[in-house]
């Protein structure tokens, strides 16, 4: 579904970046990978990484601001499992994309301000500890302001059956390209995990076919040692660098949904690319 339709230069371009990550494990690639202390100062003034004690612990002003509800109350507009489901284009969307499990359905409950369960949810978006959970294209709204979050299945590996699969993608795809320049997207990496072929190959999609700015973001990040974060940090940029997105946003943002650390941050950011519109009625209504 994607896959055959990106383009034969974006696929070609993609295959040849996967063989030549081949030659070199990831884990060689972070062996070989500086420390920048830079980073390593970053990840630990955000309160993402783990010590040798464990997780860092946030203060009583970053999990006040990590909760805070700046969108205000947002609750489900309409689930579009096909084409004919897609409700009419808002002002301004962000649409939350990525591999299975990679944590977008719990990102967004953070975002808005709603806290996840560890086996089910008690946010905003249904959230369980096993991929495919989200089988439509979801999208959450205000009544009371114009923004609008799309959670949107990932790609990759679901508990469903190829056909139902395919039929997300294609809708997946189909919306992405019609918004077009309505659209930003919210590409979800697991901070554990490296950029996958499916990954170059939505990232391709979205810029040559379809010209939708997207951001970047580093999920899980509370998981994984310090040192090997700011690192496993540097390889994403690198990869991500070598791609030649034209439409890639600057920087890759790094955060936990659990515990909220670097949500503040990634807000910020949203917020800057996002059109005026992004806390404003949508134009024609929430339909």
């Amino acid at each position: 579904p994607i896959q055959a339709h990106t383009t034969h230069k974006a696929q070609t371009g993609a295959t040849r970046k996967t063989r030549s990550m081949s030659l070199c494990s990831v884990r060689e690639r972070l062996r070989r990978t500086p420390l920048s202390d830079a980073v390593v100062r970053r990840i630990r003034a955000l309160g993402l990484g783990r010590e040798r004690g464990g997780a860092v612990r946030l203060s009583d002003e970053q999990l006040r601001e990590g909760r805070r509800r700046e969108l205000g109350r947002m609750g489900l507009i309409r689930a579009a499992a096909n084409l004919d489901e897609l409700p009419r284009a808002a002002e301004a969307e962000l649409a939350l994309a990525g591999r299975s499990n990679v944590g977008k359905s719990s990102l967004l409950n953070a975002l808005v301000g709603k806290r996840s369960g560890g086996t089910t949810t008690r946010g905003l978006a249904p959230v369980q500890n096993r991929p495919g959970v989200t089988r439509s294209l979801n999208f959450y709204g205000s009544e009371r302001r114009g923004a609008r979050i799309v959670d949107m299945p990932g790609y990759g590996f679901a508990f469903a059956s190829d056909g139902a699969t395919a039929q997300w993608q294609a809708a997946m795809r189909e919306f992405v390209v019609s918004r077009g320049g309505l659209l930003r997207v919210l590409l979800c990496v697991d901070a554990r995990q490296s950029l996958r072929a499916l990954d170059r190959e939505f990232l391709l999609m979205l810029d040559r076919e379809a010209g939708v700015p997207c951001l970047v973001v580093m999920t899980k990040c509370d998981l994984v040692p310090t040192s090997e974060l700011a690192r496993r940090f540097a390889v994403l940029e690198a990869d991500l660098a070598e791609l030649g997105l034209r439409g890639l946003r600057a920087g890759v943002h790094m955060v936990s949904s659990r515990t909220t650390a670097g949500v503040p941050e990634l807000r910020r950011a949203i917020a800057r690319e996002m059109p005026k519109g992004w806390l404003r009625f949508p134009r024609g209504g929430t339909e």
